[in-house]
């Protein structure tokens, strides 16, 4: 009897150890989050998680200032390889169908024969996060266009104005030297889908400089963006 009785005691420290193992288990198997915004970041090492983070979490505050909140369910994860036509540019890709940013990891980037950016400066962990705000961006603004309107220069106007606006000062004094000549767009009409294709980086100085020459009516002009589209 004595026995049994010692079994029974022993029967709830062995449920509470297993319980202890199963949580442990789930927890390791859930995704790492940013703190601030929730955004999901498995598969990241712990510096390049904290870079991601903060990258993310830039774009999403400079958007808020602007009118436009962030609503959850994102993730940002790794990207195995570059694709096969890897050109040194294309550095990540928003997936809309999986609300999921596809992002090649900082070494892979630079190991690419190629080690210059769109921009035309060498790659390095600032500008590989901005790239990373870049996508967000992409990600929030998707989550408040109206319905039906066209979205893919819209949305690489938004893109660039937020990769531009929230890299590091010194980085984004550089690259507009580099681009020294470049004027902005005269006209919501001159902005074009077509340049941004042949030229991504010079498409984004010239939507840079237009956004700030709107001054204060620039956050305005990203909502109508958003409600409107552009047509080119």
């Amino acid at each position: 009897m004595k026995r049994a009785k010692a079994c029974l005691q022993r029967w709830p420290i062995v449920v509470l150890l297993a319980g202890a193992a199963f949580f442990a288990h789930v927890t390791a198997a859930e995704p790492m989050r940013c703190e601030r915004s929730g955004i999901a970041v498995p598969q990241w090492s712990a510096a390049e998680r904290e870079r991601v983070c903060a990258s993310a979490e830039a774009a999403i505050a400079f958007l808020r200032d602007a009118g436009f909140k962030y609503r959850d369910g994102l993730t940002i994860r790794p990207l195995e390889k570059p694709p096969a036509q890897y050109r040194g540019s294309e550095v990540g890709h928003f997936d809309i169908e999986r609300n999921e940013i596809q992002i090649l990891p900082l070494t892979t980037v630079t190991q690419a024969k190629r080690l210059h950016s769109a921009f035309d400066v060498p790659m390095t962990p600032a500008l590989w996060g901005s790239y990373i705000s870049h996508e967000v961006a992409h990600a929030v603004a998707e989550q408040h266009f109206a319905s039906g309107v066209r979205r893919f220069t819209a949305s690489e106007y938004v893109a660039a104005v937020v990769q531009l606006a929230t890299m590091e000062p010194a980085l984004r004094k550089t690259i507009l030297a580099r681009f020294a000549d470049l004027e902005a767009y005269e006209s919501v009409e001159a902005i074009s889908s077509l340049y941004y294709l042949m030229a991504p980086g010079q498409f984004a100085v010239k939507v840079y400089r237009h956004y700030l020459e709107l001054g204060d009516a620039g956050p305005g002009f990203l909502r109508w963006l958003l409600l409107h589209g552009l047509q080119r």
